[in-house]
């Protein structure tokens, strides 16, 4: 890793790092930080068998925080190849002077992480411009050959790239990570008779090897057809069966609101409920900063450190639907009186705030076949918008949804213009099964979920 590391963030400028964290010491400080990302990625977008775009781009930037008397600056710069930082330090330590004292401040101690696999792989920097073409061309061409109703294809893209990151704190902490990661993503309309249906689908992969661009412009393809000619329902309750990409939405909205920072402002439904059962004992619900796949190479999220320098961590948050931690920061771990849970993201140009890395359900021991007989006569919601409106406070949520109804044990024709609208609560609690049929987005995953009967608004 070191040697492809360094192609990123050389050792000089690490040197003039430390050099502007010593400065910051001088100059009064308490404490001192730095965090420099640099990236590469390239794209290549192809449109109805025409490039359209093909683009490499480098980007860097620096994040500068200086403590004194628990108050915070914050600087930044993207000019990576000055000679020092002396400058952006002072300007950080001249604004730590405006900010109200936060008297849960906190810095991490060095450690020593258990080595994880590499994220990064070289391959990735060797691809040729004239693949990435190919293989744009190729999702469309797979799409294209699924059904001839595809009448259009808005945008094939192949995407790649790699970066590093890198904490330093005058405390000794060095936080070093890279990563590389391979995507491609088909967005296109079929076409039957007078009705036309827009489609998305995406992978993505460490290596180009991982991605099945066959199937990925099959499914962006065939999602697209079961959405031809939908059918009104009648308002009423139903079994619903959430699709994995939907379960993720949902949890994935779960975790926001399981942020130790949301709960100290009161801006979430699960404020005071920690050792409360707040969800069917179907779900246990997990963050993983260390997650591996099962051949052993890491998840999309997994990094040894997190965005304060602690140590990455395994955390069950819903255990059997108890509601087992929050995530934390280390100020709101301090604030709270309780041990951190190592969840803090950050960006060159932020202060550290919480994050998930891999999130995850664990997985039921039934086919997704045998959900779709338990919810025989409802809908499995395939597509749902407008979760940003959920009020995170009381947990009410009134949102769009379509779908597939369940006939005869399997999904047989496409509704829409459904309204999802119920509680978070009751979505949690309404959790019947969970089928075996995890599936990764990212660094998210998600599965096919069963809910008692739920409350669906029709046209």
């Amino acid at each position: 890793m070191s040697d492809a590391f360094s192609t990123f963030i050389a050792p000089d400028l690490e040197t003039r790092l430390e050099e502007g964290l010593r400065h910051a010491l001088t100059l009064g400080a308490d404490g001192a930080e730095a965090l420099v990302s640099v990236s590469r990625s390239r794209k290549a977008k192809v449109r109805n068998g025409v490039l359209e775009d093909l683009s490499a781009s480098k980007r860097g930037g620096l994040g500068v925080r200086v403590m004194r008397q628990g108050r915070v600056g914050l600087a930044t710069t993207s000019n990576l190849s000055r000679p020092d930082f002396k400058d952006v330090f002072q300007r950080a330590w001249e604004l730590s002077a405006l900010g109200d004292p936060d008297p849960w401040l906190r810095q991490a101690e060095p450690s020593q992480p258990a080595p994880l696999p590499s994220g990064f792989e070289a391959s990735v920097e060797a691809i040729a411009p004239e693949s990435r073409i190919q293989w744009a061309l190729a999702l469309e061409a797979a799409a294209r050959q699924t059904t001839p109703k595809v009448s259009a294809v808005r945008e094939a893209a192949w995407s790649d790239g790699s970066g590093a990151s890198l904490l330093l704190t005058q405390k000794g902490v060095r936080s070093a990570d890279l990563a590389s990661t391979c995507s491609a993503s088909l967005e296109l309309a079929v076409e039957d008779g007078d009705d036309r249906q827009a489609a998305w689908h995406y992978d993505l992969g460490r290596t180009p090897q991982d991605l099945d661009l066959a199937a990925i412009g099959r499914e962006a393809a065939l999602k697209g057809l079961r959405k031809l000619h939908p059918v009104a329902l009648a308002a009423g309750k139903y079994p619903v069966l959430l699709h994995p990409e939907v379960t993720v939405e949902l949890l994935g909205l779960v975790a926001d609101m399981l942020s130790a920072e949301a709960v100290l402002r009161q801006r979430s439904l699960f404020a005071g409920k920690q050792g409360h059962l707040i969800a069917s004992p179907h779900l246990t619900l997990i963050d993983d900063g260390r997650f591996l796949f099962p051949d052993g190479r890491p998840g999309f999220g997994t990094e040894p450190w997190d965005g304060e320098g602690l140590l990455t961590r395994r955390n069950v948050l819903i255990e059997n639907g108890v509601l087992n931690t929050y995530l934390h920061t280390l100020g709101s771990a301090a604030e709270m009186g309780c041990e951190p849970t190592a969840s803090a993201g950050r960006g060159a140009g932020s202060n550290p705030g919480v994050t998930t890395f891999n999130l995850f359900p664990l997985a039921g021991n039934q086919k997704p076949e045998a959900l779709y007989r338990m919810a025989e006569g409802g809908v499995l919601i395939t597509e749902i918008m407008g979760l940003h409106t959920v009020n995170p406070v009381s947990g009410d949520l009134s949102v769009g949804a379509s779908g597939l109804r369940i006939v005869d044990g399997a999904p047989a024709y496409a509704v829409d213009r459904l309204t999802f609208a119920g509680n978070l609560r009751d979505f949690l609690q309404r959790i019947a099964a969970l089928a075996n049929d995890l599936t990764w987005y990212g660094s998210q995953a998600g599965l096919t979920l069963l809910l008692d009967d739920m409350t669906l608004g029709g046209s």
